[in-house]
């Protein structure tokens, strides 16, 4: 049984964290969503407290396998899925196997990698001796990785414990979920035909986002970081999805508020013109019609 963990009331919502971090990933997004939703947080067979699986069964079948195992443990009929990062190739394989056990799924940072990263899982993969894995991924090789490929290079706290919590995961499991992605994390997404919701960083490093979206494709603001730094921005597109099927585009959104401010100045500024040439136009009246006094005047005195 998976390890997992519940928070909140409300429609039923699976959380699948990304590549060796556990459920703790969830914990700025989290809040957001209680309100909304019951939130199950697991951990991935061997991530965290969550047992390892069969080396000689596929690491995303298990996976399946072991989510719907959960699902029936909490006597839950359908439940909303949300994948973040690796996670959604958990929830792929999922959705492949359970469809009738899921409502909707939303896709966060989905796993389509560019093509060089790609190479590097296909290097990983190849026979080497356990010491390189292991050198790659510890001290400061691992923690370049995530600074570069998750934040951007930009430094922030949660590197180093985003580095503490993957240097605790087995290193087969780390491995074996890279290494067993559909295409090395290149191939396109496989699913069933289910409500799906795919959020993509604008500035994520790691994936390759869309050339053109489609309408269940939405760009927030964010790096591949999304669930910590961004997670008002994640919340504003998960939440009117999932409760009203509503596909909401925060960036979309932003672009629409500055257009109405833009609108809204230009409109203030086009009747503070107005104004100020009624204002001299009134002056010019008046003054003409002193002048016009004063000729009459004179003319009157003669």
């Amino acid at each position: 049984m998976l390890c997992y963990r519940r928070a909140g009331n409300g429609t039923p919502l699976l959380l699948i964290h990304g590549w060796g971090v556990t459920y703790a990933i969830w914990q700025n997004l989290a809040p957001l969503l209680t309100p909304y939703f019951q939130l199950i947080m697991i951990e991935l067979p061997g991530v965290g407290g969550s047992q390892e699986v069969d080396p000689n069964k596929p690491y995303y079948q298990a996976c399946a396998e072991a989510i719907e195992e959960v699902r029936q443990e909490l006597d839950i009929k359908q439940w909303a899925i949300l994948a973040y990062s690796s996670g959604t190739r958990a929830a792929e394989a999922y959705l492949q196997c359970y469809p009738q056990s899921i409502s909707q799924a939303v896709f966060l940072c989905p796993i389509y990698l560019q093509e060089i990263w790609a190479f590097f899982l296909h290097l990983l993969e190849t026979t080497h001796p356990q010491t390189l894995t292991q050198w790659i991924f510890s001290d400061w090789r691992l923690y370049s990785l995530i600074r570069a490929l998750g934040f951007n290079w930009k430094r922030h706290t949660y590197t180093h414990v985003w580095k503490n919590e993957i240097e605790l995961q087995p290193l087969n499991i780390l491995v074996r979920s890279l290494c067993e992605m559909p295409g090395n994390g290149s191939a396109p997404f496989e699913l069933p035909a289910i409500p799906t919701l795919f959020i993509w960083g604008k500035y994520d490093a790691l994936v390759r986002r869309p050339r053109r979206p489609r309408a269940n494709d939405v760009m927030i603001p964010a790096n591949h970081s999304a669930p910590m730094l961004a997670a008002h921005r994640v919340s504003e597109a998960v939440i009117p999805f999932l409760t009203e099927g509503k596909l909401v585009s925060p960036i979309t959104s932003q672009k629409r508020q500055r257009r109405s401010q833009s609108i809204r100045e230009k409109s203030t500024t086009i009747n503070k013109a107005r104004g100020r040439a009624h204002l001299l136009n009134l002056l010019l009246t008046i003054e003409r019609r002193r002048f016009l006094r004063k000729i009459r005047k004179k003319l009157s005195k003669k």
